[in-house]
């Protein structure tokens, strides 16, 4: 028994250590799958997902999925659980999207399932997705998640009654985001649409020589452009002036081309965008993907559709977002900044009143204030002081927070019986605003308040806007005085780089160029002991030089504060180095003798003598030191004078400079 029993104690670790592991549950993303379910009659299916467990965000509302179904046969559906009925037999592919909203977590990934239809015994019915949209429309199943899948579809439909062919342009990637937002993953078409290149586009869009008014667009040709004659200056040039738009706008495009598209025909094509890792990390950014619907390829009617997204870390129905993250100070002005606050009532009943309370930056006008779109859809409310009873949308101003208040609708609850439209129950308010005037270069930081009638507030994320660093370049010109050099001067210009009108501290960078000149004396005496009579001969030599010559002066960085409107102070390291200097002089040459015991000096005339020449001393090598100074005038941009004191490792050790420095 003693000789089995390390063995048992072995076997005993190992299940005890196996049975711990087993009953310690593995958080991981890479387990939560969403798999689809499929009950089939024929050629009528209903469908449903298997979801993992919603881990609630802490502090947030309940956690809920919400969904986007395709069929495979280009039609699509939001619903929880959709019943479809395919027209046609085949074999068709179920894609499912679920959207994880206030979960702690990435959203479930699913994978496609094939359906086998033999029989047709049931009639298809159109459901509501099936209503007219104008020509375009496009939409998401979610909002944008850097490095996630989503969906966009791109609808459109022949509102003529004739039969239509045409292109579609998508475009995406904003020019104004360094990164790429989204990479194209798949394009799924179900009515024979198919991808066509179009190098020429880039090549004229982009051209110096474009001229809207000697081009015009004619959808019959492979690229779409004709030039010079043949089209209608009148009735072409829009589609022109919409695609030079885009092109300029968006780095990456789609264009695909249709045909035989019946009168009142519908069609849908499914695109998967995949957000990059290096997606714009500031999630109170809007960016937007552009549909183009060009219905016939002999003229140039088309209709535009943007869709605006907001960036997210997670899935959050109760949101603010700005349209310009990253700001252009010299051009701010005029600048208005759009925002757009969007929330849903996740309640079991529907709201009648939501308040929006929105705190203001300091930077902005609430004056300016100007209202461009909301839903639920409604006036603005009337001024006065009477009782409102209309359905309205009222914007009230404070010191530091402003108000908007839809009065008087109805807004249905996700959680409410009967309520299945998933965006039947969110609302949102665009607005736009102007930056103050004289507004200091600091960003601007806002977040939202939402109370859903009298339930405690909901806080959205924080809303920002950056101003770039810009760039200000500066000439300098001045002079500095060098005390330990007899007849110092020396005068200098030059240029300085610095981020553009600062609030407070920033980076310098200088580079000087400068002319000076300084003078020299010396006297030195040589005695030489003679062996005859005890006379002791004697060389004076007398020296005057001037020196002239070119420096520059290197400052790679130096540190700035504005201490106010009209003071800043710096500090920074400084490399000087003499380029090249040249030296006249003057040596007189004067000789004694004198006698042993005797204090008289001799003069010697026929020795004595004059030199002079110049000479030419050459480059010097890196001399670093460091500086401290101050600007009065106006330190952030335009004229100001400045006081220098810069401390050399090598002699001369101490200089002052007094300058004059012009920021633009």
């Amino acid at each position: 028994m003693r000789k089995n029993l390390p063995f048992l104690l072995l076997i005993l670790s190992v299940v005890y250590g196996t049975a711990s592991q087993a009953q310690s549950p593995i958080a991981t993303d890479s387990l939560r799958e969403a798999n689809i379910l499929i009950e089939q009659d024929q050629n009528k299916v209903k469908l449903s997902a298997d979801t993992p467990p919603l881990i609630q965000i802490p502090g947030a509302p309940e956690p809920f999925y919400t969904y986007f179904w395709e069929f495979g046969d280009g039609s699509y559906s939001m619903d929880e659980a959709p019943e479809h009925t395919y027209e046609n037999p085949g074999e068709q592919e179920v894609h499912l999207q679920v959207t994880n909203n206030y979960d702690n977590g990435k959203a479930p990934p699913s994978r496609p399932k094939k359906v086998t239809v033999n029989q047709t015994s049931y009639e298809p019915v159109k459901d509501s997705t099936y209503e007219s949209f104008g020509g375009i429309a496009m939409l998401k199943n979610r909002e944008p998640v850097p490095n996630e899948q989503m969906v966009v579809t791109l609808r459109y439909e022949n509102t003529s009654q004739q039969i239509s062919s045409g292109k579609l342009y998508v475009y995406y990637n904003e020019n104004k985001f360094r990164a790429d937002n989204f990479k194209m993953v798949d394009v799924r078409t179900h009515h024979g649409e198919r991808t066509i290149e179009s190098p020429m586009l880039s090549a004229l869009f982009n051209s110096s020589d474009f001229d809207t008014d000697r081009l015009w667009v004619g959808m019959g040709s492979p690229a779409g452009l004709y030039a010079d004659g043949g089209g209608d200056s009148t009735e072409h040039p829009p589609l022109i002036q919409t695609l030079d738009e885009s092109e300029h706008t968006f780095r990456d495009r789609l264009i695909l081309e249709f045909g035989d598209m019946r009168p009142n025909e519908q069609r849908n094509i499914f695109m998967t965008l995949e957000t990059t890792p290096d997606m714009l990390k500031d999630t109170s950014a809007i960016i937007k993907v552009r549909g183009i619907y060009v219905p016939d390829r002999s003229s140039s009617a088309h209709k535009v559709e943007d869709l605006e997204m907001e960036i997210t870390t997670s899935h959050d129905p109760n949101k603010m977002a700005v349209s310009d993250t990253r700001l252009n100070y010299r051009f701010a002005k005029n600048k208005k900044l759009k925002y757009k606050i969007r929330f849903q009532n996740n309640g079991e009943g529907p709201a009648s009143k939501i308040r929006l309370d929105v705190d203001v930056p300091e930077h902005l006008d609430q004056s300016t204030l100007e209202v461009l779109d909301m839903h639920p859809p409604c006036p603005i409310c009337p001024d006065g002081s009477m009782p409102i009873t209309i359905s309205c949308l009222d914007t009230i101003r404070g010191e530091k927070q402003m108000s908007f208040v839809f009065r008087n609708i109805y807004l249905p609850g996700s959680n409410q019986p009967g309520v299945s439209e998933y965006d039947s129950t969110k609302g949102f308010v665009k607005y736009k605003i102007a930056l103050k005037k004289d507004v200091p270069k600091k960003n601007t930081v806002s977040r939202t308040a939402i109370i859903f009638d009298k339930n405690e507030p909901i806080l959205t994320n924080y809303s920002k806007s950056y101003f770039k660093p810009g760039i200000s370049i500066g000439a300098v010109m001045g002079y500095t005085a060098i005390p330990s050099l007899s007849a110092s001067r020396q005068y200098y210009a030059g240029a300085t780089i610095a981020p553009y009108k600062p609030d407070r501290g920033y980076l310098q960078a200088e580079l000087l160029l400068g002319k000076g000149s300084y003078e020299s004396q010396s006297q030195t005496r040589t005695e030489t002991e003679t062996d005859r009579q005890a006379i002791t001969e004697i060389e004076d030599i007398y020296e005057e030089s001037s020196f002239d010559y070119l420096t520059m002066t290197l400052i790679p960085i130096s540190y700035r504060y504005n201490l106010a409107n009209f003071v800043s102070f710096g500090a920074g390291i400084q490399f000087n180095m003499k380029l090249k200097e040249t030296e006249d002089y003057e040596r007189a040459y004067d000789y004694y003798i004198r006698f042993e015991g005797s204090d008289q000096l001799e003069p010697n005339p026929d020795l004595s003598r004059v030199d002079e020449g110049s000479a030419d001393t050459g480059a010097q090598r890196i001399v670093p030191g460091a500086f401290v100074d101050v600007n009065l005038g106006l330190a952030r941009i335009g004229p100001s004078a400045g006081f220098r004191y810069s401390y050399l490792l090598n002699q001369p050790n101490h200089q002052w400079s007094m300058y004059l420095i012009w920021r633009f």
